[in-house]
């Protein structure tokens, strides 16, 4: 079973998701990466902005105060204190220096900065986030995704601060900017998905209607295939609209060339019958003898001969198309065929109904028998039923078709017996006309050897109509 879906819409339906889907992991990629670094950025600007509100109070403030100060600004995230030294030896961070310069308007030297991960940091900011979810946890299963967001959660790098006081102590300052959310990558991926799914759902809804047309083109496709003929309507994009009208065209041509054609046969069926007749009124007159008896039989088999061409050159009836049971059509046939003395036995066959020609279907079936019983002796006919096929078998007892000849024989005139007697030859014109009759319905016909390689087996196969079909 393969993946790839057999029809247009489906195709298109599924690049169009594969695209989508392509897109947006790139999209998203690309706004992490900037959303992320801007978050931390906003992070490390909040962290130096409540360094320099530190600085500033605790710079303009009694030492007794300063005390109060720093009790109330310290918390596990940012630590604070005021010493005789500075905790940095150097400046590793100049832009953050620079940043803080600026802000508190101090003189270069006076700040000292660093940024780096600190491990230790991070492992005790996570467990203060932890203990201050605790105390506002209400539910174990919220607690539960807490504790799994706090262990995938990035661990951000330390600031570190040492700017030095008017009084000529150091203050020294430790923060750990928060962690950025994914918080937005939530609501952005159930943004995308919404989209894809409402995207998908219109171009679905857009293809059906468009290929709709092709659909119907296609039914009538099959249907003229068969011998039928069905106007399509002209909808769609332009580009449809003129392959419906194209193929509209097309069956009107072949309808009008068909209809000429018969015309033109039924004129040369009278012109012939003309001339003949009249040969046969001027033999008549002849004294009897030898030569006015093989004048009539020569004049005979011109007359019936002449007939089997144009019946075979006519191909088809002018009958219209209806709904009929083969099962029934297959019983009737046999039946006559066994009034007249012919071997033939019918097998049974539960009912199945096709849409088409049934008196045509009837002669070739007719002829196909004929033929099995003139050279096979006795016939077995049966009809079975597949998933869209109907399929009627023909066996005969007789010695059967070289396999180099199966497909010659459907040749018109072609005879396996090269005699040019009419009486053990025929005028091979049985299967070739046949072989245009069914496949005039859409079917075709397949010869092979019978059971136990013995005799001929004739498969006659046929369409069945679509299912809801009228």
């Amino acid at each position: 079973m393969t993946l790839w879906p057999r029809r247009a819409g489906g195709q298109l339906a599924l690049l169009l998701i594969a695209v989508l889907l392509i897109a947006q992991i790139i999209t998203i990629g690309i706004l992490a990466g900037e959303r992320q670094g801007a978050l931390r950025s906003a992070g490390q600007e909040h962290v130096l902005e409540r360094f320099s509100d530190a600085y500033t109070l605790l710079d303009s403030a009694v030492p007794e105060r300063q005390a109060r100060i720093i009790r109330a600004l310290t918390n596990p995230t940012m630590r604070l204190s005021i010493d005789s030294a500075p905790s940095l030896t150097a400046d590793n961070s100049s832009a953050i220096s620079d940043q803080l310069l600026q802000q508190l308007k101090l003189e270069p030297g006076q700040v000292r900065s660093s940024i780096a991960t600190d491990d230790l940091a991070c492992i005790q900011h996570h467990e203060s986030d932890h203990d201050e979810d605790e105390e506002h946890e209400r539910d174990d299963d919220d607690h539960h995704e807490r504790d799994e967001e706090h262990e995938e959660r990035e661990c951000p790098p330390t600031l570190k601060a040492s700017i030095a006081l008017a009084s000529g102590d150091w203050f020294n300052a430790s923060a750990q900017p928060s962690a950025p959310s994914w918080l937005w990558l939530k609501a952005t991926l159930s943004s995308v998905g919404v989209t894809a799914i409402l995207l998908t759902l219109t171009v679905l809804v857009a293809i059906r209607r468009i290929l709709k047309p092709v659909n119907e083109l296609s039914a009538a496709a099959h249907a003229f295939a068969r011998g039928e003929k069905v106007h399509v309507d002209e909808r769609g994009p332009e580009d449809i609209r003129e392959v419906t009208r194209a193929f509209n065209q097309m069956q009107h041509q072949v309808g009008r060339a068909q209809q000429d054609r018969e015309r033109l046969l039924a004129a040369l069926a009278h012109d012939l019958r003309t001339p003949i007749t009249s040969m046969r009124l001027r033999v008549e007159m002849l004294p009897d003898g030898e030569d006015k008896t093989r004048l009539l039989a020569t004049l005979e088999e011109m007359q019936s001969l002449s007939e089997a061409t144009l019946d075979f050159i006519r191909g088809s009836t002018t009958e219209q198309y209806r709904r009929y049971d083969i099962a029934t059509l297959l019983d009737s046939l046999c039946s006559d065929l066994q009034d007249i003395g012919m071997a033939v036995e019918y097998h049974d066959s539960p009912r199945c109904v096709l849409q088409g020609q049934p008196e045509a279907l009837k002669r070739a079936l007719r002829n196909l028998i004929e033929n099995g019983v003139t050279y096979g002796r006795r016939v077995e006919a049966s009809l079975s039923c597949s998933e869209h096929n109907a399929i009627v078998t023909i066996i005969d007892c007789g010695p059967g078709i070289p396999e180099a000849e199966r497909e010659s024989v459907f040749e018109p005139f072609y005879r396996l017996e090269q005699s040019r007697s009419r009486d053990t030859g025929g005028a091979g014109l049985g299967l070739a006309i046949a072989r245009t009759l069914i496949r005039g319905m859409g079917g075709d016909i397949q010869l092979d050897s019978g059971p136990d390689g013995l005799g001929l087996k004739v498969s006659v196969i046929l369409p069945l109509p679509p299912t809801g079909s009228a």
